[in-house]
């Protein structure tokens, strides 16, 4: 596939941007039109204005979700509260959000649960017990007998996954945040259309948004051509009056035949595999999964497909088929996915507080932002100040400034508590990672910030007791040496705008 400048993406883009500048120069044109002409429905708009906050406020327990459109609306009541109505309400009430919840619910419902191993989960490994009680309880199922292998870059990661594809008989399922035109997708398309030639069936799926200015032009018509199916999750320029960019996919899974699947915190692009340095050396990581959990993996594409094809799937179809037994020694499984439409309910933000509290030695975080509410602020200081050797690795080269600022505001409380924080100096840390004890670790495409805990659709992995944890903490601890500590006498003397800057965008972040 010729890779070429992605004319339809921008083109969309544009149209998008224009549609949403018009509307924010209509919203305000009314307001100044009522302020000057019509006073009294002017002053009826504020105080419905102020009616807007306190509904934001009983009906979003997230607070700086609350803050930062009561802050809006506050100074701006007439303009303010006309965009919260417009863009700012929920997802879980539309329509499209009921479809997909429908979709999740009763695709859980297909997931067979075995008493037998929640037992012996619980006498191997009693600490860990709650959290896989907590997913189980979530609707996500418990797996042995699966064999997983670690990454720790993207370029091995994509090798293994290569010839993954290159074997495969039945289907290929792939989903993923962002699909760009280079190397890695040239590769990857011609075994896609290989094997769809070959009567494989090919299903492709990424986010409209994620991949907008970078996806190849006319690439549905191109994958059609060669019978492989594909869709854009949720596209920009649809829906525009509810503005949904915020609710994209940002799950990332590969599945070949039922037996094999990848996930972690790459995307299908070149600088994943450092095939070339978009911000210095690119540090990412995924696994393997083969076995029992992969189907897992298989429900959460499915899950996902079904919300824009608008049909019903056999999950049975997809089933795992190979006979994989593992040993003993090699662990427990449980993937798991997350999204908006879940809230107030959200798995990943619930699991990474749960393992953050029952830490006793350690818990070691990846991230490439560091975007959290106060009471996951407040688990990571708890575990700090108990004597918990708690790190954090976050970039030192950004991708986005805005984010990167806010990512560092955080710093300070933490730091003060005992939590240290590094930052990777090689490049950009794309890794997606927590691990606590040695016993449990949970790894796939969910960011330590606020978009990954309540606004993205998410997935990841729950390991727990598997010979792979030792090569994910060994894989952690190297990246100490060759990342900067941040001191807490650093992070007060950063600059005065920096702070000004900071502490500005951190109110508003949640709509960034």
């Amino acid at each position: 596939m010729k890779s070429r400048k992605n004319c339809d993406g921008t083109f969309r883009l544009m149209i998008v941007t224009v549609a949403i500048v018009t509307q924010l120069i209509l919203f305000a044109y009314i307001a100044l039109l009522l302020r000057h002409y019509a006073f009294f429905a002017y002053a009826f708009l504020e105080v419905f204005g102020l009616l807007i906050v306190f509904y934001i406020i009983d009906r979003n327990k997230t607070s700086a979700y609350t803050v930062a459109w009561s802050i809006i609306i506050l100074i701006m009541p007439v303009f303010g509260g006309l965009v919260y109505l417009m863009w700012g309400r929920s997802a879980t009430n539309t329509k499209k959000s009921k479809h997909i919840r429908k979709i999740l619910v009763e695709s859980l419902r297909k997931f067979k649960h075995d008493p037998k191993l929640r037992l012996a989960l619980q006498e191997q490994y009693p600490d860990c017990n709650k959290v896989s009680v907590y997913l189980e309880n979530e609707g996500f199922p418990l797996y042995k007998n699966t064999k997983c292998t670690y990454y720790p870059l993207g370029e091995n990661h994509f090798k293994a996954m290569i010839e993954d594809l290159k074997r495969a008989r039945k289907f290929i399922f792939l989903e993923y945040y962002i699909l760009s035109k280079g190397f890695l997708w040239d590769e990857i398309y011609e075994i896609l259309r290989e094997k769809a030639a070959q009567g494989v069936e090919v299903r492709l799926m990424y986010d409209d948004f994620g991949s907008i200015m970078t996806a190849p032009d006319q690439l549905h018509k191109t994958l059609k051509d060669d019978h492989i199916q594909v869709y854009r999750f949720n596209p920009v320029h649809c829906k525009l009056s509810r503005l949904f960019i915020n609710y994209r996919n940002h799950q990332k899974v590969a599945v070949i035949d039922g037996n094999v699947g990848y996930t972690g915190g790459t995307n299908l692009a070149d600088e994943y595999a450092n095939i070339y340095e978009k911000h210095g050396h690119w540090k990412d990581t995924a696994i393997r999964l083969e076995g029992e959990a992969v189907y897992s993996l298989t429900v959460t594409f499915l899950q996902m497909w079904e919300t824009e094809s608008n049909s019903s799937e056999d999950y049975e179809k997809y089933s795992v088929t190979g006979t994989y037994v593992q040993d003993e020694t090699e662990g427990f499984y449980q993937p798991f996915n997350d999204g908006p439409v879940n809230h107030p309910h959200n798995p990943a933000e619930a699991t990474y507080r749960q393992i953050i509290y029952s830490a006793r030695e350690y818990v070691y975080i990846t991230t490439p932002y560091l975007v959290v509410e106060d009471n996951m602020t407040d688990a990571l200081c708890l575990a700090a100040k108990s004597g918990v050797d708690v790190r954090i690795i976050t970039p030192k080269i950004w991708d986005h400034w805005y984010v990167h600022m806010v990512t560092r505001s955080n710093y300070g409380r933490l730091l003060k508590n005992g939590v240290r924080i590094y930052e990777y100096t090689p490049g950009y840390i794309h890794a997606k990672t927590i691990i606590s004890d040695d016993n449990h670790a949970v790894t796939g495409s969910i960011n330590m910030d606020y978009r990954s805990f309540f606004l993205h659709f998410e997935n990841g992995v729950w390991i727990c007791g598997a010979p792979v944890l030792q090569e994910i903490r060994h894989d952690i601890e190297s990246l100490f040496p060759i990342s900067e500590e941040i001191t807490l006498e650093q992070w007060k003397n950063r600059p005065v705008h920096s702070k000004i800057i900071q502490f500005v965008l951190k109110l508003l972040i949640p709509l960034l």
